[in-house]
């Protein structure tokens, strides 16, 4: 599975090499994509760098304190979001804090470049891996035994990077943004009907159970997959509000993702007894 690595700025360039040489030792099945110059400096993408990005299942943004306003790195994440779903886009903040983002990247599940955070992103990762993927115990194993190199490797480089002269960002922008959060978080509270996180599970499971049952032609098959299809995108509005409310709901949001509508042929349809000759 391939690992699409952004990076903008030479601080970022090295924290996304660090990251590069470490995945694969945590998980030998991801093969990490790392652009080898800085192509802020180009105007329009490369082919192969297209590519890669098409056929990559997870995204990585290297944010650091210098390229956190950067075109680049705005343009790449706005990329990578309409190439694969948004909770597959990971941006990692190097040296900063959540509360130091603005604008486009406040829309993506960040990670902070701490033990917990990275943890859950490798699970992330993992899942995407589908029946290849580790068992939660040897995830965790293999995670404590190769964590050491990257803090070591990250914190290093980090260590050259001096604080900023100014904050980040400024006392009135933050609390704009709290007030608008308020705002807005009233605005939801005031919402009715608000949906148990426990019904989208049950819908969720018997929306796949139908589909499974069909795409092995245990009941009508094509004709009730085609109708199931039909809904995709509404049980997908529905169901993707309440990503991250549980382990069980992102899992089962991530099968309902994978489902492929078509019957499966595996040419046993016709028993012995039904052959003429």
């Amino acid at each position: 599975m391939k690992v699409f690595i952004s990076w903008s700025g030479q601080h970022s360039k090295k924290l996304g090499e660090a990251l590069r040489d470490w995945l694969p030792g945590v998980l030998q099945l991801v093969t990490p994509y790392f652009t080898p110059s800085d192509i802020e400096k180009g105007t329009r993408w490369s082919t192969d760098i297209s590519n890669e990005l098409m056929t990559s299942q997870v995204g990585i943004l290297c944010v650091t304190q210098e390229n956190i306003h950067s075109d680049w790195i705005l343009f790449e994440a706005g990329a990578l979001s309409k190439s694969m779903d948004k909770s597959h886009v990971c941006p990692i903040l190097f040296g900063i804090t959540n509360t130091d983002l603005a604008g486009p990247l406040k829309q993506f599940q960040t990670t902070e470049f701490e033990k917990g955070d990275i943890h859950r992103l490798i699970g992330v990762i993992n899942s995407r891996l589908g029946e290849n993927k580790l068992p939660q115990k040897t995830l965790d194993t293999v995670f404590e035994k190769w964590w050491p190199d990257l803090e070591e490797k990250i914190n290093e480089i980090l260590s050259n990077i001096g604080a900023p002269d100014l904050p980040i960002r400024s006392d009135r922008e933050l609390l704009e943004e709290i007030l608008q959060l308020s705002t807005s978080n009233s605005r939801r509270l005031q919402r009715p009907n608000n949906i148990a996180p426990n019904a989208i599970e049950e819908l969720l499971e018997n929306y796949i159970f139908l589909h499974d049952e069909q795409v092995s032609k245990e009941a009508g098959y094509q004709s009730t997959l085609d109708s199931l299809k039909k809904m995709h995108v509404a049980v997908k509005h529905i169901a993707s509000k309440y990503r991250g409310v549980s382990e069980n709901l992102d899992m089962l949001f991530s099968r309902f993702q994978t489902l492929s509508y078509s019957v499966h042929d595996d040419g046993q349809d016709l028993m012995d007894d039904d052959i003429p000759f």
